[in-house]
């Protein structure tokens, strides 16, 4: 009859397992993962500025409320990505000192066992992202304080000197972003034997230009590892 409501659509089950078993529990660690592996494509593919939280579940082919359960907003993803690769990269500085070069072939070696588009996106596009030019500006510090070592001047320099060695300390981080990232890309034409030699030998030559500019002593450098 027309004035009567037709009865709902029963709603599908919900699978709870096999008979007698409790309901399988969610790895939320293992789905974190899997969101985060996500938002790395995602970004990688549209940039840090342009890509949702949609494409993320489109990405993983569930609906948006999930990744909002595990990350309440794209800054809180974004952290969760580079914060673990700051921590990784700080971990790899923390390494005694292998000898000229070895610090450029460590971080191109950390970042492809890690995941080279992460890498690429701090190297390459955080710094135009709003929410990730933090991290942008943390990378540009913890690279800063350790190369600064490398330059330091020796003690009771003056002041002068002392601005020289700092000046050359930050001019010189772009370098080695720029060194780390074509490395990663592999677009600089050489292989990781060669790159290691190519980097160590310029920063051995930068080094000593800086000490020159700054009329002093150099200090040596750590002592690299027997291995």
């Amino acid at each position: 009859m027309s004035g009567v409501a037709k009865a709902p659509s029963p709603k599908p089950p919900v699978p709870r397992g096999r008979p007698g078993l409790p309901k399988p529990r969610v790895d939320k660690a293992a789905r974190g993962q899997a969101v985060l592996d996500a938002a790395i494509e995602v970004f990688a593919d549209k940039g840090l500025q342009a890509a949702t939280m949609q494409d993320v579940a489109d990405r993983l082919g569930v609906a948006k409320i999930l990744i909002y359960r595990l990350y309440p907003s794209r800054q809180s993803l974004i952290d969760a990505l580079f914060g673990d690769l700051l921590a990784r990269i700080e971990a790899s500085a923390d390494q005694p000192w292998g000898g000229y070069g070895s610090s450029i072939a460590r971080l191109v070696e950390m970042s492809r066992a890690t995941h080279p588009k992460l890498a690429l996106l701090l190297l390459r596009d955080a710094r135009g992202a709003p929410e990730a030019a933090a991290w942008r500006e943390a990378l540009e510090t913890l690279l800063t304080r350790l190369i600064e070592p490398f330059v330091a001047p020796p003690p009771g320099a003056s002041e002068t000197a002392r601005l020289t060695c700092r000046h050359a300390a930050r001019t010189f981080m772009p370098f080695v972003i720029e060194a780390w990232a074509a490395g990663v890309e592999e677009t600089d034409g050489m292989d990781d034997a060669t790159r290691t030699l190519w980097f160590g030998e310029i920063v051995r030559a930068w080094r000593e230009a800086t000490y020159r500019a700054a009329g002093v002593s150099p200090v040596p450098p750590p002592p690299p590892r027997a291995s």
